[in-house]
């Protein structure tokens, strides 16, 4: 049976002179930051929810929840699945983030480029993550994560750590990364996947270069 999951939003967000769908995509993000931090908070009991995933494939196919998704077809099945439990398992606890509006807006320009474009991954017009957190005045000390297709925040999470076809792992390694502290997420419609969430961490609240570390006395 599928646990549920209660999200309890980091804040209380207001929008005055707004649609409803900018509301609802608000939401959106704050579940995916919310839910970060579920899983931030407690890496092993995390994997209660991975486990439900097991049933829902066919074969290599990911099979939709309900209407509003998609079919996934993976490239390893369950196999990804029950090496992210293993790992995850064996991990602590980590610090919580903090929201951050400047790497929430870099990660905005990603997705109103892409959402047009129809194009994947990290970078556009030769800019990566770095190239555009500087260019909204922070630094380039920033790590990217974006998933394509999923429609709710425990699913955008979920991708991210199950890591389907990338042999190292890397969105699974970033989300583990105990220097992070910050983090803004940016969601919006993919022509080709319909949905697309980019999160972008650092160690600092802009991407500027972290402090050096403190020299212990002697």
């Amino acid at each position: 049976m599928t646990k549920p999951r209660f999200l309890v939003a980091a804040g209380v967000l207001v929008f005055f002179g707004v649609s409803a769908a900018a509301t609802a995509q608000s939401r959106f993000e704050e579940g995916v930051f919310t839910e970060l931090n579920r899983f931030r908070s407690d890496p092993a009991a995390y994997t209660d929810y991975l486990r439900d995933y097991r049933p829902r494939f066919e074969g290599k196919l990911l099979v939709a929840e309900d209407d509003s998704e998609i079919d996934i077809m993976t490239r390893e099945g369950v196999v990804a699945v029950d090496e992210a439990i293993r790992d995850l398992g064996r991990e602590k606890p980590l610090p919580t983030l903090e929201w951050s509006d400047a790497l929430s807006r870099a990660a905005a320009d990603h997705v109103a480029i892409q959402s047009r474009s129809g194009a994947v991954g990290h970078y556009t017009k030769g800019r990566g993550p770095g190239e555009r957190m500087k260019a909204r005045g922070g630094g380039p000390y920033v790590n990217e994560v974006i998933t394509y297709g999923h429609h709710t925040p425990e699913g955008v999470v979920d991708q991210l750590l199950i890591d389907d076809g990338v042999p190292d792992r890397g969105h699974r390694h970033s989300l583990l990364r105990s220097t992070h502290r910050y983090a803004g997420v940016a969601c919006g419609s993919h022509p080709a996947h319909r949905t697309m969430c980019v999160i972008l961490m650092s160690q600092t609240r802009d991407g500027s270069p972290p402090p050096p570390p403190q020299r212990k006395s002697p």
